[in-house]
């Protein structure tokens, strides 16, 4: 055994997989989730009961090899496992000006997380599917967003993991035992108090998020003040943007929360060590400084970082009856397959093509890049504080920001209509 391994309390399963009895994928794979174990400073590992993996961006040979060799030594997953949105869409690639060689090895890499057993779900939010984890459930996932909603929403817990370890915790039903997956690293220590605001929508809850996130650093902020009950999705984009703006992992709400019936509880009976008191001021900033175009023309609106779900499609239609798109607007939506499906049962889906948008499914936003665009393409919209944060990067454009109101309008327009938040009205 080699040297790391000793500061590792192995169990008897562990010592037998490690010897080579599990197959060498699992060997390894052990092997890797052990070293990351020592980093991070535990003393032993635990049982997992779900994965998520965020490893399924393709982002070069190297990243390929790895995943494709865990497949061809036969490695098979042993607690359910999801896989992230992926690099292409797999349906409508071709029509998206996106590279054949690049499309072929995306599809690669989706394909050897299916050879090992991993369910294809090619979604950022799997807390919206059916037989999501529990409260108090050990798990490893991994994309942002999820973390954190998974952490704080379902009450499940799981680290912040970059890639691999994602993977090799899927293989092993093993994963380090530190950092939130203790209750004493669970209590809330970030004291945010917010104003009284009516009339909130997701655009506040994406605006808090990333004020939040700012100050946060790593620790884990507790949430008061808020009177209205957010929805799935208002805690989808606080999520997003806590983990965007910050390296947050977990956040309380106090009342909302299962781990914040109060806020007592939510502080682990202790005081805060320090406390943020939002102000009006302070939120309309943020909003204001999400938008980074210039130019009042608009081409592209895009919506569904992280994905839209069924509720955002119910909104969204009904925001866009008897509405057409500007023919010089494009505007795209990304959502999972699963969705996708609800949605068009749900007669969404038709009412939002009548008026002129289009869905992809299979990849999110954030992997989107210029040459599916237009060359002429310059100025960009959207709804989401995550892509208004990485998009001008991500596809060379400005990029605004406003409610799904806005974009509705902004696109009727063809240019940048923003109208004042209502919830600061």
């Amino acid at each position: 055994m080699n040297d790391f391994m000793h500061d590792i309390e192995l169990s008897e399963r562990d010592q037998a997989m490690l010897a080579g009895e599990e197959g060498r994928a699992a060997q390894i794979a052990l092997r890797i989730v052990i070293k990351i174990a020592v980093v991070q400073g535990a003393k032993k590992l635990l049982d997992i009961s779900n994965v998520h993996v965020g490893g399924s961006i393709y982002t070069g040979q190297a990243s390929l090899k790895v995943i494709e060799t865990f497949a061809q030594l036969g490695a098979r997953v042993r607690v359910p496992t999801s896989i992230n949105a992926i690099s292409i869409d797999r349906l409508r690639w071709r029509d998206q000006n996106v590279d054949p060689e690049f499309a072929g090895y995306a599809d690669r890499l989706a394909a050897a997380f299916e050879a090992m057993g991993a369910n294809p779900i090619f979604s950022c939010t799997p807390y919206i599917f059916p037989d999501s984890p529990k409260l108090g459930d050990d798990i490893v996932w991994a994309e942002s967003n999820a973390i954190v909603y998974s952490n704080s929403v379902l009450g499940a817990r799981t680290n912040r993991h970059g890639d691999f370890l994602d993977i090799c915790a899927a293989i092993t039903g093993r994963a380090p035992c530190c950092g939130l997956h203790l209750d004493e690293n669970r209590k809330g220590n970030f004291l945010v108090n917010v104003p009284h605001l009516t009339n909130l929508d997701s655009s506040f809850y994406t605006v808090l998020g990333y004020l939040i996130g700012k100050y946060a650093g790593s620790d884990i902020p507790v949430i008061s003040g808020l009177d209205e009950k957010p929805s799935v999705e208002d805690l989808k984009y606080l999520s997003s943007t806590l983990a965007t703006s910050g390296a947050v992992g977990m956040f309380h709400m106090v009342g909302v929360t299962p781990e914040a019936p109060t806020l007592s509880q939510a502080l682990g009976g202790s005081q805060a060590s320090r406390t943020l008191d939002v102000t009006r001021e302070d939120l309309l900033s943020v909003f204001t400084k999400l938008s980074t175009a210039h130019d009042e023309k608009l081409d592209l609106v895009l919506l569904g970082s992280p994905h839209f779900t069924l509720g955002d499609f119910k909104v969204l239609a009904e925001l866009v009856d008897a509405k057409q798109a500007s023919g010089k607007c494009d505007v795209l939506i990304t959502t999972s397959q699963f969705v996708y499906q609800q949605a068009q049962e749900s007669g969404y889906v038709g009412r939002i093509e009548r008026f002129g948008a289009r869905v992809s499914t299979d990849l999110c936003l954030c992997m989107l890049n210029a040459s599916m665009f237009p060359s002429s393409t310059k100025t960009a919209m959207t709804n989401s504080g995550k892509f208004a944060h990485y998009g001008p990067g991500l596809i060379g454009k400005g990029v605004y920001f406003g409610n799904l109101q806005d974009c509705v309008n902004s696109a009727v327009a063809g240019k940048r209509v923003i109208e004042h938040p209502r919830w600061l009205q």
